[in-house]
């Protein structure tokens, strides 16, 4: 067969209906970004629409336009700003949410959309402490009183990004700082619909931080930066097949150290370069590593290599051709690796 990462979907669908029942009301927008964390954007965001979901983000302006070519009725939130007058005209053109972080491209969208008869979408950002973009927390007042004089913006939201989801006190200041920055618009009288700071991780957290939604990105996977208490459930396993059994004597080298006792081998084409043993983007060398063969719990032998790996089949009944499978990280798989949605 061909090495498949295998994207298990009623495990992408329990992990959203379990963080909706979480929210209290609050809405869930599906993170597509970086090829839904590696599961696929396209296929991922078709089966959540199937189960009713409409409003996605992403963070490139071609994942935004993918997304609606491949799925209709919905709605795509573009969570970074863009301020070149080719990408504002796209982004009006298919009526993306974009995002605004700075004066600059307030104007720009709005001069783009004015031109082309149309009101631009976009959601207001605030830099709450992440650096990446958004307006300062600081000059929401002067920010406020630019955007009102706009147009031909339809500011559909105002959102930041919550960078304190480990320590409370941190997330709360960030809150606080984050109602300042909406006083300010509303002193302007700007109606900015929803609003948005929290991660999943925060939402699960913080009942005071989830507000009108919250955005669930690697979570979809089922994994959290901290130990899971509310029972996700992980997505995504590396399924491969056996291509080579071999006898190793005692003594033998291998990567990562030598055979001990006599022992028989089983070589899978599959490494760390696939995606294996891979944690928040660094390989795992220091850890055993196990993989699954019919039900059972197989070791790997010495160190996974890049692009191969020796598993331990001594007392296993097995043969090249049968298949193996490893839990994995989706983000961690390469995209030029078949995906199989089940």
């Amino acid at each position: 067969m061909t090495t498949t990462l295998l994207v298990q979907t009623d495990r992408i669908l329990h992990n959203i209906e379990l963080l909706q029942k979480h929210m209290d009301g609050a809405g869930v927008i599906p993170d597509l970004s970086a090829n839904a964390c590696g599961l696929g954007d396209v296929a991922v965001g078709q089966t959540l629409a199937r189960a009713g979901c409409r409003l996605f983000a992403v963070s490139r302006l071609e994942e935004a336009e993918r997304l609606l070519n491949a799925i209709a009725g919905i709605q795509v939130l573009l969570l970074t700003p863009y301020s070149s007058e080719a990408e504002a005209i796209r982004i009006v053109q298919r009526d993306i949410i974009a995002t605004v972080g700075s004066n600059e491209a307030a104007v720009l969208l709005s001069g783009v959309a004015g031109r082309m008869g149309k009101k631009a979408r976009c959601h207001v950002r605030f830099d709450l402490g992440n650096g990446t973009s958004g307006y300062l927390p600081a000059d929401a007042a002067k920010a406020a009183k630019a955007l009102k004089f706009l147009p031909n913006l339809s500011i559909d939201g105002v959102y930041g990004i919550l960078t304190g989801e480990e320590k409370e006190k941190q997330a709360r200041m960030q809150y606080e700082t984050f109602q300042k920055a909406l006083q300010a618009l509303g002193r302007e009288k700007i109606r900015y619909g929803m609003t948005h700071i929290a991660s999943a991780l925060a939402g699960l957290k913080f009942p005071w931080a989830r507000m009108d939604a919250v955005r669930m990105g690697v979570s979809l996977t089922g994994r959290l930066p901290v130990r899971d208490k509310w029972g996700l459930k992980k997505v995504g396993r590396v399924v491969t097949e056996i291509v080579d059994i071999r006898w190793l004597p005692k003594g033998s080298r291998i990567p990562g150290g030598k055979i001990h006792r006599a022992t028989r081998a089983a070589t899978l084409p599959v490494g760390y370069a696939d995606g294996l043993f891979i944690e928040g983007g660094r390989w795992i060398s220091k850890r055993k590593c196990y993989c699954e063969f019919q039900g059972r719990r197989l070791q790997v032998l010495g160190r996974p290599g890049y692009t191969s790996t020796m598993v331990a089949v001594t007392d296993v009944p097995c043969n090249a051709g049968d298949q193996i499978s490893f839990e994995v990280r989706p983000y961690a798989v390469h995209s030029g690796m078949r995906r199989e949605y089940v």
